[in-house]
């Protein structure tokens, strides 16, 4: 009996997307550009070597910022202000990317390449890491794609016991949508936040709670 092409698309859809044609991720950094680092005091002075230098920063994980020259030009002006720290990087260390792991994974062996573990399912992980570390997890046999649809957070409901875990919880980069007071001199927050941040928090023994799954 022949297929009919409502099947076709049926047959699609309860196989959560196979029919569409994945990408594996391309694990080569986007520019041929030196890579370097310097050495600064906090982000403050990063964005003034910015406006002075025109510095293409490509990060800056204080203290060290990382960014894009064209021979040593760059480096002699900022030598040339003090700065001698000036190193050159390589940049598979430096660029980092978003790749997603399909089917069994063993959380241990891709945490131990260095990568963090954005968000974890029952049949698949997105991680994210320096092209470097991305390598290791390839090595150990993974194939990565790209990840294909927007990566989300879960909505979560937090309880802790005063301002300061409010603070400390906001440090952590999470998403927070409201904090609202119990009366008791804690806090009840509500936000979004990704699996390696919702770790975090399990580990720092707050109470957390996921509301949705994916915002």
């Amino acid at each position: 009996i022949p297929v009919k092409p409502i099947s076709i698309l049926l047959m699609c859809v309860l196989t959560a997307g196979s029919c569409q044609n994945r990408q594996e991720l391309i694990l080569e950094a986007p520019t041929n550009r030196e890579v370097y680092t310097v050495t600064v005091e906090d982000a403050t002075e990063a964005e003034l070597l910015r406006e002075q230098l025109k510095l293409e920063i490509i990060h800056i994980l204080i203290p060290d910022v990382y960014f894009l020259a064209d021979g040593e030009a760059i480096v002699s002006q900022l030598q040339s202000l003090g700065y001698t720290d000036v190193r050159k990087q390589n940049p598979d260390d430096v660029f980092r990317l978003y790749g997603k792991i399909t089917g069994e994974y063993k959380e241990d062996v891709i945490s131990q390449t260095g990568v963090i573990i954005v968000t974890q399912e029952k049949d698949f992980a997105i991680v994210y890491g320096t092209i470097t570390e991305l390598k290791a997890i390839q090595r150990e046999g993974y194939t990565l794609w790209k990840p294909d649809d927007g990566i989300r957070p879960r909505e979560i409901r937090v309880t802790v016991k005063g301002q300061p875990d409010v603070q400390r919880i906001y440090d952590m980069g999470v998403d927070i949508f409201t904090a609202v007071p119990d009366g008791n001199g804690g806090f009840t927050i509500h936000g979004s936040a990704f699996d390696f941040q919702i770790d975090s928090i399990k580990r720092m023994n707050y109470d957390v709670t996921i509301l949705k799954s994916k915002l």
